[in-house]
């Protein structure tokens, strides 16, 4: 199994008046988006974040916000798109007040009247290097084994029993039955991939748009009579697979996943403005003829895929520290820093260090095919 839970802060976000600036800068800003958050109850700025304020002059993160130019909406454009903002369950937030208006360059533009105001509204991505009736392989499946794309018992690709999606509801999780490829009981969902049921039996009613895999499967559907994907409080999602050998799961906003879903406005219309990978089953794209680094399954996770001004991340050491020559975040290895003071990562003011995967780094599970693994 694979479980994800992710719990999202969408409260007063910030961003660069330029939203092609905002790209460069806006991991800060998730300091000071927490800071901020804590600072209207009852807490105080960090020292990242008072640091930042000063160095643009400015004494309050109002001031900030006042300097900051908000995108337009375009209710009539994206309502088609957008999931429902209003829940089934109760104690399920209503994210009708949540729209997203900062830093991001999809929300301006040709794009803007679609993407401008996407609320935190997520969903799952299934891939995989199944050849289909539309497409035989892709960029993330060249030069892998014969055995990940073939059929019958040769069969290495992933193996997988059923997925499910969760909705936090203030108290406990409920099962999304939308957002859930398998088979669904009373008890909640099932699925074998030696029998052929649960995913195998329903991944045809998630077909996605494909394109760098192979195959790609997700939840998507018609705005807001299709599935609301999960919102704050929290959500879960549940992968059970007998083998994930080179196969991803990832997470998308939904109003992304119906964009790409009916493809009506092309490439340039869907709102890739967050992403998150929890696995990822080849280490992105190798030129031709060279094979994977290792002789183990490549899994790994990053959540730089694509951030936004309203759910940035830090993806350096130099942002966390304030941009300071002084090394006090991630607190735990502060005694450490102190202790080996030139050590790899204790200096990122003279040589920096990627934290969130990507290209430079990442968090792997290394296993061999039908090697079970949580």
């Amino acid at each position: 199994f694979v479980a994800i839970w992710l719990k999202i802060l969408w409260q007063h976000q910030v961003a660069s008046k330029s939203p092609f600036a905002a790209m460069a800068w806006q991991q800060l800003v998730w300091w000071l988006a927490v800071a901020r958050f804590a600072s209207s109850h009852g807490g105080s700025l960090q020292p990242e974040c008072l640091e930042y304020l000063s160095r643009k002059g400015l004494n309050s993160t109002d001031a900030l916000k006042g300097k900051l130019e908000q995108c337009t909406p375009n209710q009539a454009k994206q309502e088609p798109y957008a999931p429902n903002p209003a829940s089934a369950f109760p104690g399920v937030t209503d994210t009708t007040d949540l729209s997203c208006r900062y830093g991001h360059p999809s929300y301006y533009g040709p794009t803007g009247g679609t993407c401008c105001g996407w609320k935190p509204h997520f969903n799952w991505v299934v891939a995989t290097c199944d050849p289909n009736e539309v497409q035989q392989e892709s960029n993330f499946c060249k030069s892998l084994p014969p055995c990940v794309s073939s059929k019958g018992k040769d069969y290495c690709g992933a193996k997988i029993n059923y997925v499910a999606a969760y909705q936090y509801n203030g108290s406990h999780f409920v099962m999304m039955d939308d957002s859930t490829s398998g088979r669904k009981t009373s008890a909640g969902v099932e699925g074998s991939y030696a029998e052929g049921t649960g995913w195998e039996e329903e991944k045809k009613d998630f077909t996605w748009r494909s394109g760098d895999w192979t195959s790609k499967y997700a939840p998507w559907g018609d705005g807001p009579s299709g599935p609301r994907g999960g919102t704050p409080p929290a959500m879960m999602w549940v992968l059970s697979a007998e083998s994930f050998y080179y196969g991803a799961f990832f997470m998308l906003s939904q109003l992304t996943l119906n964009l790409e879903g009916k493809a009506r406005e092309g490439w340039n219309w869907n709102c890739w403005n967050w992403e998150i990978d929890p696995v990822e089953g080849t280490k992105g794209w190798f030129p031709p003829n060279s094979s994977l680094p290792g002789n183990v399954n490549q899994l790994y996770a990053t959540n730089n895929a694509a951030i936004s001004g309203c759910m940035p991340v830090t993806g350096f050491a130099s942002q966390a520290n304030g941009l300071r020559r002084n090394f006090s975040q991630p607190p735990q290895f502060r005694e450490y820093c102190e202790q080996n003071p030139t050590a790899a990562g204790c200096q990122p003011w003279v040589e920096d260090v990627m934290w969130s995967g990507g290209g430079f780094g990442s968090q792997r599970f290394e296993k061999y095919a039908d090697q079970p693994y949580v």
